[in-house]
């Protein structure tokens, strides 16, 4: 119920001229004109230490979930970096994969530099093996407690997604367990990816290796996701080699399957964290709504 009305006032919001939109508070995160937060900047990683790996934790360890994660490591296999490689695993629905977070209480900046490439070579050589960044709602639920229709997320992530050798940006957004995504062409190579979280409102950017300026990738108001939500980075790879179970999530989430050859090894650079800095004529405003144009919004988060 709580969250039909959240939907039906961000509706009636949108109506709205942009104008009558400012001072009004869009959701669990407040308003703009709340008290300060306190800085985050502490959480950032440069992953430069084998130790990095404990300041997060892992969404199968945090909900009873078996990892779906072959390799991983901090400044070993990829020097200075995070290393990932899953097993079978796909962020779709109420799907999983893997996932390591941080909990962050309120507005936010989180950026990262990924690379998604195979095993064996500079691109997976399997379809649906991405990596990045996503932002999820905690659940107070186990493995054996857990039940459908209940995850709601959000990420930017980049890799291979339907197409073989065409890189991508996959930016998709989950509610209650009801996935909708988009597919953006990239270059191949190291990609810069961030979400700021202002109230409500999430704006995914990305910005290809040697690119001067971001670029926003997608805009989504979620109204729904609590003040504090877990933030970091997730992986995954083959969701199509299992067919026989896309219309099983319990089984999917519950099994570590190593026999399917899935090929994708993620390196993040590193995972950063701020606080964002409104602009004065941002400020209130719904930042997801399409009137407010792309280059306002690069320009005020795109520092």
């Amino acid at each position: 119920m709580l969250r039909s009305i959240l939907l039906f006032a961000s509706a009636a919001l949108l109506a709205l001229p942009l104008s009558a939109q400012r001072r009004v508070v869009a959701g669990p995160g407040g308003t703009q004109d709340a008290a300060p937060l306190p800085p985050i900047t502490s959480l950032s990683d440069e992953f430069d230490s084998p130790a990095s790996l404990g300041r997060w934790t892992s969404h199968g360890a945090a909900e009873g979930w078996p990892e779906m994660i072959r390799k991983i490591d901090a400044d070993g296999t990829a020097p200075g970096a995070l290393y990932v490689e899953p097993t079978v695993s796909g962020w779709y629905a109420d799907f999983r994969g893997a996932f390591l977070f941080q909990e962050v209480t309120g507005d936010f900046v989180a950026t990262t530099r990924v690379r998604a490439r195979g095993t064996g070579g500079p691109l997976p050589s399997v379809t649906w093996s991405l990596a990045g960044l996503m932002v999820r709602e905690p659940r107070g639920t186990t493995a054996a407690t857990w039940e459908p229709r209940a995850e709601n997320w959000l990420f930017a992530t980049t890799g291979i997604a339907g197409q073989a050798g065409q890189p991508v940006i996959e930016t998709k957004t989950t509610v209650n367990g009801r996935s909708a995504l988009n597919l953006h062409p990239v270059p191949a190579g190291w990609m810069e990816l961030r979400i700021v979280r202002v109230r409500a409102d999430f704006l995914l950017f990305a910005r290809a290796e040697g690119a001067a300026e971001w670029t926003l990738q997608e805009r989504f108001f979620r109204p729904d996701l609590p003040r504090t939500v877990q933030v970091g980075v997730n992986a995954y790879s083959g969701w199509d080699l299992v067919p026989e179970l896309w219309g099983d999530a319990a089984t999917f989430n519950r099994t570590v399957i190593t026999d399917r050859p899935t090929d994708l090894a993620a390196e993040f650079d590193y995972v950063r964290f701020d606080r964002p800095r409104v602009p004065d004529a941002l400020r209130g405003v719904r930042l997801s709504d399409y009137r407010v144009p792309a280059a306002d919004l690069v320009a005020a988060f795109g520092g």
